[in-house]
């Protein structure tokens, strides 16, 4: 089992900077994806990690989407022959203190996906503690379960050859809907999911890439895209619901 870190990036430079030295204390190789930042943004992250020689700089030319980038850092991890990745946000809203939590989690459950379940202080601007109810409550009907404990976090560790099982399978959104999408289809697809508590802090100087509109409307569409996908796979999700019950 070897683990490494992948970091979505695109225009997060200067919280990354200040994120930089505790994900450094992780002592794991780490592997920065800049999703089309530009030549400014991607100069000074490439500057922030010369001190550091097992993190990676890898580029998208042009904006992809979030999901996107952690497809292309999943990859990257398995070409290099990495077991097991660890996704944290760029922008330092995750508690670096329980990334130990998940990753001795993932060594005692290898093949399963391990996920923050966030808790929020009074930082968190509450349509966004609202939305995730709303998404909770639609990827439970998706899944006929409440397997899925939170749909929205980015902090989470996926063995690599489960992971790609779910790329080679089925599609992924490619921007904010892919982290609601992946865990629904891994639903789908039987592997197993984990929760851990998990602290997030909006930070006062975040660079929030989130448009209420545009990725509401595409969540929107998620939503619709995936009830057709659990109507269609309706008998197989009934089937290993009650087949528990007769073994």
């Amino acid at each position: 089992m070897k683990y490494c870190i992948i970091i979505p990036h695109y225009k997060h430079e200067v919280l990354f900077e200040a994120f930089l030295p505790a994900l450094a204390s992780l002592n794991l190789p780490c592997i920065v994806i800049d999703d089309g930042s530009g030549e400014q943004s991607v100069a000074k992250v490439s500057e922030l990690l010369e001190p550091y020689p097992d993190f990676h700089l890898v580029q998208h030319q042009t904006n992809r989407g979030k999901g996107a980038t952690v497809i292309t850092g999943c990859y990257h991890a398995s070409a290099m022959g990495f077991s097991h990745v660890l996704q944290l946000d760029a922008d330092g809203q995750h508690n670096i203190e329980d990334a130990q939590k998940l990753l001795d989690y993932s060594r005692s459950h290898p093949e399963a996906f391990i996920s923050g379940r966030p808790y929020f202080d009074e930082t968190a601007p509450f349509a966004r503690k609202y939305g995730r109810r709303i998404n909770d409550f639609w990827v439970a009907i998706e899944t006929l379960s409440l397997k899925i404990k939170d749909g929205l976090c980015g902090f989470r560790v996926y063995p690599v050859k489960q992971i790609e099982q779910v790329f080679d399978n089925y599609y992924l959104g490619p921007r904010m809907d892919f982290d609601p999408e992946l865990l629904v289809k891994a639903v789908w697809a039987g592997i197993d999911l984990h929760f851990i508590p998990t602290k997030v802090v909006y930070h006062e100087n975040t660079v929030s890439h989130y448009h209420y509109l545009k990725d509401n409307v595409m969540l929107f569409r998620l939503h619709v895209r995936l009830m057709f996908g659990m109507l269609v796979r309706l008998p197989r999700l009934l089937f290993s619901r009650i087949k528990p019950l007769f073994s």
